[in-house]
């Protein structure tokens, strides 16, 4: 299979097209169509009902749904059932869910008898313009959000906008915050887009909808094209994630990905004002954006200095356990630091922000 820019497929109704059906068509062996619970109850019958009806040998793995199911045990157990129903080498999977989704059975797909191709289905917003975007795969420790994985691209990514309208506010606000991201490290005319016709985001404006996302897709194929082992600038990609994913684990996963990153932006961007890469009037910009949207910007008083510096020792861009941060120069572009594109901090200067944070945040 290939192992790099695999095509991303924007569609309209994923089981009525043509380029789906003749990728299916070139695997030989059986499916398995991993999915959770909940997606399960809305797609897996007329999914199956499709597969059948093209005679394909199609088997349904469920496992229960969210991020607390991101785990190692959830991986054993999906492997587990494929080894019971004899699936082989010849197996294709197809990841049909969010991000949690598209983590776990890329991961499997990566190590199950050592590397078989699977196909993935975002069906949430952050799993559209992010999770399924680049290839990364894991689960997440007590330590740390995506702490083990691989990088495992998939054959194809089929992005089928019809199914936006099952989400709730609250899955359409935790994938803004990446698109935000996207327009903060690479194209501030995304961003610009987003604020001046943010109504229509709210609204759900499909034409508008499917733009952005489509836009937002792109920039990220493009950064991880350029770097798919995530060796330099692919880590722009991180921007507000070494806060945001200390503040997951701290939280116990509570907080949805998208509220996590929010506060993660916000704080990154004041990094980069402090550092004098971000201009004053930027970072009020950034935050009021952030605060538009809805996000709500909340966190329990588990979040302190001290867990957070804890928790960030674990992030995966740092060195000796001292945390890097990416930083923006800029709305729309990202300091290199010679090729690095992330940097560690003065602890002064880390403590002052994290105990801005603490002060802002913990209501």
């Amino acid at each position: 299979m290939k192992t790099t820019r695999p095509p991303i497929y924007f569609e309209k109704d994923l089981l009525e097209e043509e380029k789906f059906l003749k990728i299916l068509k070139k695997h030989r062996g059986r499916f398995a169509l991993i999915t959770d619970e909940k997606v399960a109850s809305l797609y897996s019958e007329p999914f199956l009902t499709f597969m059948k009806e093209h005679e394909f040998d199609c088997t349904l793995v469920t496992f229960r749904g969210g991020e607390k199911s991101k785990t190692r045990k959830s991986k054993e157990m999906l492997e587990d059932k494929l080894l019971e129903k004899q699936m082989g080498r010849d197996t294709l999977l197809i990841a049909l869910g969010g991000g949690v989704v598209t983590d776990l059975c890329g991961f499997v797909a990566s190590t199950y008898c050592r590397g078989v191709p699977y196909i993935s289905i975002p069906t949430s917003l952050l799993g559209m313009v992010d999770a399924s975007i680049g290839g990364k795969t894991g689960v997440n420790v007590k330590e740390g959000k995506n702490v083990i994985g691989t990088i495992y691209p998939p054959l194809a990514v089929f992005i089928d906008f019809s199914m936006l309208t099952t989400l709730s506010d609250k899955e359409i606000l935790c994938g803004s915050a990446e698109i935000v991201k996207h327009g903060l490290i690479a194209d501030r005319r995304l961003l610009s887009e987003l604020v001046e016709d943010l109504d229509k985001w709210q609204q759900r404006d499909l034409d508008f909808l499917k733009k952005i996302i489509i836009k937002s897709c792109k920039i990220k194929q493009k950064i991880v094209n350029r770097d798919l082992k995530e060796g330099g600038e692919r880590r722009i990609l991180n921007f507000g994630h070494t806060i945001g994913h200390a503040i997951e684990a701290i939280e116990g996963y509570t907080l949805s990905h998208g509220e996590a990153i929010a506060i993660g932006m916000i704080v990154e961007s004041l990094i980069s004002q402090k550092l004098s890469y971000l201009d004053e009037g930027d970072f009020d910009e950034i935050y009021e954006l952030i605060k538009q949207m809805g996000f709500p910007l909340k966190l329990s008083d588990k979040v302190t200095l001290s867990s957070m510096k804890n928790a960030m020792g674990h992030d995966k861009k740092g060195e000796r356990a001292i945390p890097r941060f990416v930083i923006l120069n800029g709305i729309g572009k990202v300091q290199s630091f010679k090729g690095a594109f992330c940097t560690t901090l003065e602890e002064s200067l880390l403590d002052e922000v994290l105990g801005w944070m603490v002060a802002e945040f913990n209501r």
